[in-house]
């Protein structure tokens, strides 16, 4: 097994874990990086997240578009690319 099939598996576990632990209203043992985006309306966080990423991903629109809580993760593939996971969270 390659090391970035490895890591893929191994990030599809780590989402599965912060999903359940999630669920159960427990806060998570699992440390990893994490950015917060935080703003009033259309102050440019959906912006923000896109350059990240380097692509136009999000919807756009006056009034509000992007009205719910994104988990965005950006994963970088063995072949010099990167890709990126979008969820939302229905709360």
């Amino acid at each position: 097994m390659s090391t970035n099939q490895g890591m893929q598996e191994l990030i599809g576990v780590v989402n599965k874990l912060q999903d359940a632990f999630s669920a159960l209203g427990v806060p998570s043992p699992i440390d990893l990086p994490q950015i917060a985006v935080v703003g009033g309306q259309s102050a440019g966080k959906s912006s923000v997240l896109e350059n990240f990423v380097g692509k136009d991903f999000l919807p756009r629109g006056s009034g509000i578009v992007t009205r719910r809580p994104l988990v965005l993760q950006l994963i970088h593939s063995k072949h010099g690319g990167s890709y990126y996971y979008l969820r939302t969270i229905y709360t």
